[in-house]
């Protein structure tokens, strides 16, 4: 990893959120895509796949491959929260309520939101959805995730 220098090109909070789903190898086999990055949340697709089928007979994806992006994508909407800096965030508790399987064929879409910080730990509020379909969630979860600051994170380096 290169060092930050003050010519250093200047990274945006998506840019950050694919660089930290490129470092996770679970989530690259999964094929979990960014959409967008904001301030208080990150959207994540994960396109649907045969190798990503929980019941061969409906072909409704795995509800693991889904707790796995929904995971991910929470950790990803504290990245966005505290960004500029970066923190490591173990998972402390994660509660899901999968509602419904997806339909056959159908990527889904996960939007994770930041909504409470303190000094150690953060709470995250995760909704997923099929691919154009978001008026009927598939999933809603509630998580939280503990905060591990890292002291480089962020400073220009000479």
């Amino acid at each position: 990893m290169a060092a930050v220098t003050k010519s250093s090109k200047e990274f945006t909070r998506l840019d950050i959120c694919n660089r930290f789903l490129s470092s996770v190898r679970h989530s690259v086999v999964l094929g979990l895509e960014v959409v967008s990055a904001e301030e208080m949340q990150v959207r994540v697709r994960m396109p649907w796949r045969e190798d990503l089928v929980g019941n061969p007979e409906t072909g409704v994806m795995h509800g693991g491959a889904i707790f796995a992006m929904m995971d991910q994508a929470g950790g990803m909407a504290i990245t966005c929260r505290t960004f500029p800096t970066f923190e490591i965030t173990p998972t402390i508790d994660f509660r899901v309520d999968h509602l419904r399987g997806p339909a056959k064929g159908a990527a889904v879409i996960c939007e994770a939101s930041c909504y409470r910080l303190t000094t150690h730990v953060a709470f995250v509020r995760i909704t997923t959805w099929e691919e154009g379909n978001d008026a009927e969630p598939i999933a809603t979860g509630l998580a939280t995730y503990t905060r591990m600051q890292i002291d480089s994170a962020g400073k220009v380096v000479a």
